[in-house]
């Protein structure tokens, strides 16, 4: 009896001791306002401030790997920290398999795949600065999280079944009423919001152009201001009318339409700004 007694005690006193490293872990996490006013970084803290600003302007400080009109904020929101928003914080789950590119993946592979595919870009190489700086900021977003276990909130959530199947033309009802405000009516942005089809959007191969997926993102996120307001079969209607819109090839595809997309697209915008 007072052996199991102790045991308990002993239990109980190093789940208290984990819970409170944990939270002084946390508490020694400079917030990033913090970074950006110090006068001198160390090298980690300078990758994570690189890495938060290549999150909230990628088209500015990753300029040579983007190809679109995306920001990785712009499907990681709130800069990775919005929980069911492609929250950030998920480095304690890599490296993982995936099945779209059929090996296991580390977290510097997962970053160059979203520049060739959410940002229709080029992938970066391995040791780029940029995506070093990205990992770093990921590395700071997890500190806190169990190692091996997906962090609440992690990707999106995943819709019940309806009993409907996704219905496109409903789909586009409910975009022009809730979506064309800030994405406006041809699906090409605003400055309130980034393009949701078109050369400027993501391509093919990203991972929003798969209607479940897109479904769970839309109904825990939008609209913004008015989030988890559509019923779950709106969200799946208007993700099913955005995933039949015309999108950049998928780089799988071969590399020779690419270049033919990419030629095309700068012809047709220059063309566009002759006529303006």
């Amino acid at each position: 009896m007072r052996a199991d007694i102790m045991r308990t005690t002993i239990v109980t006193t190093l789940a208290i001791a984990a819970l409170l490293a944990s939270a002084a872990a946390m508490a020694a996490r400079p917030a990033i306002d913090e970074l950006k006013s110090r006068v001198v970084l160390d090298d980690y803290e300078a990758n994570v401030l690189f890495g938060y600003n290549i999150v909230m302007e990628t088209n500015k400080y990753a300029a040579r790997y983007a190809g679109n009109g995306l920001n990785c904020t712009s499907c990681h929101l709130k800069g990775g920290t919005q929980p069911d928003g492609f929250p950030l914080n998920v480095a304690g789950v890599y490296p993982k398999w995936r099945s779209k590119n059929g090996v296991r993946n580390g977290i510097e592979l997962r970053i160059r795949d979203c520049f060739l595919y959410s940002l229709n870009g080029v992938m970066p190489p391995p040791e780029a600065p940029e995506v070093q700086a990205v990992a770093a900021y990921i590395h700071y977003l997890s500190e806190g999280e169990v190692i091996g276990k997906p962090p609440a909130g992690w990707g999106v959530p995943t819709l019940p079944d309806t009993g409907a199947d996704p219905n496109p033309p409903r789909g586009a009802t409910v975009y022009a009423r809730s979506c064309t405000p800030c994405h406006g009516k041809d699906g090409r942005g605003t400055a309130a919001a980034p393009p949701l089809w078109g050369p400027d959007s993501y391509n093919a191969g990203a991972g929003l152009n798969n209607v479940q997926r897109a479904a769970g993102f839309i109904w825990a996120n939008m609209p913004v201001g008015n989030e988890r307001s559509l019923t779950h079969q709106e969200a799946l209607d208007v993700a099913a009318f955005l995933h039949l819109q015309l999108r950049p090839f998928d780089p799988r595809e071969g590399g020779l339409k690419k270049l033919a997309e990419r030629v095309y697209h700068r012809i047709s915008t220059w063309m566009g700004k002759a006529e303006r």
